[in-house]
């Protein structure tokens, strides 16, 4: 056991809590520790496309929007990479998710021993005095929590009975090694990644498949909203406005803006389009496919030339089938507290759906006052459609940063309002 009592500890790391950590480590009054069960960082490794591309600015990064004098910043990986200037010729935005990736991976090697990898957590219990945290091989005290596991996957009550080879989520890594050729591949989803496996797999990535189609739920294959205006809900203004609104009311927003946060890179839909469009008058080069909006999977039945899956024309109301070899679900994630937190579960209150209740600085609402658990992207239904986003991780960091040591290390606050006036108290009314 390390007989060592930490201000705070932080279970993942992912951009989240790598980003409090990286505003943490300058302030030497708080004594920090954060665990992970990987071997070292990586994002989301599964689904590491050469052409996957972030969806928010470089500048969006662990640490600049709160402190761009902070060293781990994403200009200052470039600097001292000495690629900032090829970098600045590149004339972008926005990076691809494999530099950003290696950038956070740069910034947990800058960290050293704040950060442990290859431990996993188990339990977490409190004695009244701290949290106990303990894991396979280890066991640390902290006077503070911060929980960062990411959310659970979405599995559709209709394949959950099949999950193995030849069923399961685009995140798993049988993706990776996954064998195509030949194969009838089917992909559930049509958002951002399940877009981004359909085109992979098109360019035979995984081998030349027999056919391939994508059923999705949505309307279409639709763009992200990321206008200027839209944007200006990304912010803290509107989050810490946002929070105080009746529950019903934050429920009814959020649901209309999903594709604020969750549609597909307008870019990445251009560039298949003309992929697909240069195939079928030129190149003539792609397996059979076809992309199938409104549908909804409804049954997956086992035969004996495969899987037969049974879905819904949302369009027509009528039911289609077709067999496959293989299903690959990009059907998105689910929030839900890690098994870890099971000893402390009755003791953190929930709303009327099972949600943690939240507060404006993310701390979990529980038994105790005086010892925290903080939790980030947990908080959707309470924070809005920001809060699993990486626009607002830094200053989502100096919230509980300042939370935690009870004055304003980071300013949070003190910003130019938006030009949209969403509350009552901006403009109309007063």
């Amino acid at each position: 056991m390390n007989n060592e009592v930490y201000d705070i500890l932080g279970v993942g790391i992912g951009p989240f809590n790598l980003s409090l950590a990286a505003l943490s480590e300058p302030l030497e009054i708080l004594k920090c520790k954060f665990l992970d069960n990987k071997e070292e960082f990586r994002w989301h490794p599964e689904l590491m496309f050469s052409d996957a591309t972030m969806q928010t600015s470089y500048l969006k990064d662990l640490v600049t929007p709160v402190d761009p004098t902070n060293p781990y910043s994403f200009l200052n990986y470039l600097v001292k990479k000495g690629q900032l200037y090829h970098f600045m010729n590149t004339d972008r935005k926005a990076v691809t998710r494999v530099e950003f990736e290696d950038y956070c991976r740069w910034v947990s090697q800058e960290l050293g021993d704040t950060l442990e990898f290859n431990q996993s957590v188990r339990e977490v219990t409190f004695d009244g005095e701290s949290f106990h945290i303990r894991g396979d091989h280890s066991h640390h005290q902290s006077r503070h929590l911060c929980i960062a596991s990411g959310p659970v996957k979405n599995i559709p009550t209709c394949a959950q009975e099949f999950l193995g080879e030849d069923v399961f989520h685009a995140k798993s890594p049988l993706l990776p090694k996954a064998d195509f050729t030949g194969q009838r591949v089917l992909i559930v989803g049509g958002g951002q990644t399940g877009v981004e496996v359909f085109k992979n797999a098109l360019e035979e990535k995984w081998g030349k498949c027999e056919s391939l189609c994508l059923v999705s739920g949505r309307e279409n294959l639709v763009s992200l909203e990321e206008g200027p205006f839209t944007n200006d809900i990304f912010t803290p203004e509107f989050v810490n406005n946002f929070h105080s609104l009746p529950q019903k009311n934050k429920d009814r927003y959020t649901s209309q803006l999903l594709l604020a946060s969750d549609g597909n890179t307008p870019e990445f839909l251009d560039e298949l389009y003309r992929s697909l469009y240069m195939d079928r008058f030129y190149h003539h080069r792609f397996s059979p496919y076809c992309l199938c909006p409104m549908r909804w999977m409804e049954k997956i039945e086992k035969e004996e030339s495969g899987l037969l899956v049974t879905v819904k024309n949302l369009l027509s109301g009528q039911y289609e089938r077709k067999s496959f070899d293989r299903i690959i679900l990009a059907t998105g994630f689910q929030t839900a507290l890690p098994q870890y937190l099971e000893p402390l579960l009755d003791s953190i209150e929930k709303d009327e759906l099972g949600r943690p209740l939240i507060c404006k600085d993310y701390k979990l609402q529980w038994d105790n006052k005086d010892h925290h658990i903080y939790a980030m992207n947990y908080s959707r239904h309470m924070h809005g459609i920001a809060d699993p986003q990486t626009s607002l991780m830094s200053w989502r960091s100096s919230v509980i940063i300042n939370s935690l040591l009870g004055e304003k290390v980071y300013n949070t606050r003190e910003m130019e309002p938006s030009f949209l006036n969403f509350f009552s108290h901006q403009g109309f009314s007063s």
